[in-house]
């Protein structure tokens, strides 16, 4: 009964810890979207804008814009690189599994079944479902599990990095900024 209780709790922290990760996956996913399509609108508006008013961001404006649009270009292709998307979605297919496990397990806990057949066979579900997606982090654990013994430090910095493409709408708002002025002082008219 014991190797089954201890089936049953791995696999529902595993479960709980993968849901975290598909979150945080799906968080960043949409966090970076919206920055990188910020960051392409707000370039494309200033080189439109420049046009116009070739002095709009000084005389050095259009070689800083050639360089923010090579960094949204970077950034676009390390973004595509890490798969968001379909990571998130792989977790979520992963935590789905390991939460049926969790239940059947638990459900034979609760019903004192004892084969320990099945009990090797859940084990085997288990050791398979780990093996067939990436882990999750060390914050994704914390979340799943306040209680865990893992650095609050940790999580404050997974924080951060979805955080991170949030903090970046910093640079779009930069390159907007003189096109507003440049319309508000009547020069757009």
């Amino acid at each position: 009964m014991e190797q089954l209780s201890n089936v049953a709790t791995r696999s529902y922290k595993s479960y709980r810890a993968r849901l975290m990760a598909s979150l945080r996956l799906q968080a960043r996913g949409r966090a970076w979207n919206t920055s990188l399509l910020s960051l392409a609108v707000a370039t494309t508006f200033s080189s439109i804008a420049l046009l116009t008013d070739d002095g709009m961001y000084g005389k050095a404006g259009p070689t800083v814009l050639v360089c923010v649009s090579v960094l949204a270009l970077v950034a676009s292709l390390v973004v595509t690189s890490l798969n968001y998307g379909g990571r998130s979605r792989d977790m979520f297919m992963n935590y789905r599994a390991l939460q049926r496990l969790s239940v059947e397990a638990e459900n034979l806990l609760a019903n004192s079944v004892q084969s320990p057949d099945l009990v090797d066979r859940l084990s085997d579900r288990y050791e398979s479902l780990l093996d067939d997606s990436e882990n999750h982090t060390s914050a994704d654990h914390k979340r799943a599990d306040p209680g865990s013994d893992v650095s609050i430090w940790v999580l404050r910095r997974a924080h951060l990095l979805t955080a991170l493409p949030y903090v970046a709408l910093i640079i779009p708002l930069a390159v907007l900024a003189p096109i507003v002025s440049w319309f508000f002082s009547g020069a757009g008219s």
